[in-house]
């Protein structure tokens, strides 16, 4: 979904003049051309929302790859060189994303005489201004097509690497535990991010990206991130109550559940779901909810590319269990995702083969 979908989504219901035919693209220019008060502001709130995210995820990515390659130099795995490689393909994809969107708004509304307003206010009605502009707009929006389509491209291939990072790692936290068959636990994730990969190519190829479509995706991804995050949480509550009996009550309490499960259930990236299937749904309802709809669209790439850095960066650290198969200790308040010790031992043991710390 590129960036100019809360701009249809918002004006979609305005009525053409009695009589008229136009093309998809010129029905598209015309709703633009007689749209509202609030598509300035729509603009605004979408280029800064989306500017600020993508240095946020800038910056969190360049320190996840800097942690990634100090870990590189000490140990030459290949898990490492795939997560580098991840780390590297969201911030690519995200730059082309961010990239070809400020590029559609500027042909859009920048130096185009068709936007002119004064223009537009010489003429009785929108549509006779529509019927000056008409091949101008036609030939502005065949040069839109393929930049929108590469736009959404970018969005989706940024949700599906986030929503595979986040099965992996739910795949990592459940392989280590008295459960018999870890792969059933995230057999329904799969089946779920695999009909997100089925909506998405749809939509690429029927190049509409947009209506029930958007919704459909969304909603499949909502679904996927919500099993994901239960999932999660209810290992690390296990985990805590282990820590708990083995430790004490009191060092048990130097556990902060709530940070961790910040970090590695991606709780940022299932609120951010949560809201912008909610203002997609209603998004033609009001001003308020158009805006907002544009603001989540543009942070979201932002949001899943950080929630994939938070998760790689804690296992660069070499915190207990992120991705080492031993029980590991090494910080009070992180938790083992390892084989749980013998319970004459009654204690967590160093390991020798994790990632390291600081």
């Amino acid at each position: 979904m590129s960036f100019l979908t809360p701009l249809k989504q918002f004006i979609s219901n305005v009525v053409l003049p009695p009589g008229k035919v136009l093309s998809t693209s010129s029905q598209t220019a015309y709703c633009f051309l007689i749209g509202t008060k609030s598509l300035p502001r729509i603009i605004v709130a979408t280029l800064v929302s989306a500017c600020i995210g993508f240095v946020l995820q800038l910056i969190a990515g360049i320190v996840c790859l800097r942690a990634l390659w100090i870990l590189r130099r000490k140990s030459k795995s290949r898990l490492v060189d795939y997560l580098m490689f991840h780390t590297l393909a969201l911030a690519i994809v995200n730059t082309i994303g961010l990239v070809t969107a400020v590029l559609a708004f500027w042909w859009l509304f920048g130096p185009m005489e068709i936007w002119n307003t004064d223009r537009w206010a010489k003429r009785c009605t929108p549509a006779e201004h529509f019927d000056d502009a008409s091949s101008e707009i036609e030939q502005l929006f065949a040069r839109l097509k393929t930049i929108s389509l590469t736009s959404n491209v970018a969005f989706g291939i940024s949700g599906l690497l986030t929503d595979a990072m986040l099965i992996w790692r739910c795949r990592q936290i459940w392989t280590f535990t008295s459960f018999p068959r870890p792969d059933f636990i995230i057999f329904i994730p799969i089946i779920l991010l695999v009909g997100s990969m089925v909506v998405f190519a749809w939509s690429c190829v029927a190049a509409l990206f947009q209506g029930i479509l958007a919704e459909i995706y969304f909603a499949n991804t909502l679904a996927l991130n919500i099993i994901l995050t239960s999932l999660i949480v209810l290992r690390l509550w296990q985990c805590k109550v282990q820590l708990r009996e083995v430790l004490g009550v009191e060092h048990g309490q130097h556990y902060n559940i709530l940070s961790l499960v910040f970090v590695e259930s991606a709780f940022m990236n299932a609120v951010c779901s949560i809201l912008l299937l909610a203002s997609l749904l209603s998004v033609s309802k009001s001003p308020t909810v158009g805006l907002m709809f544009a603001v989540w669209i543009a942070i979201t790439p932002a949001i899943q590319a950080c929630s994939s850095y938070l998760i790689i960066y804690r296992g660069t650290k070499g915190w207990y269990g992120s991705w080492s198969n031993n029980a590991t200790v090494t910080n009070p308040s992180t938790v083992a995702f390892g084989t749980p010790p013998p319970s004459s031992s009654r204690a967590f043991e160093r390991s020798e083969d994790g990632l390291g710390e600081d």
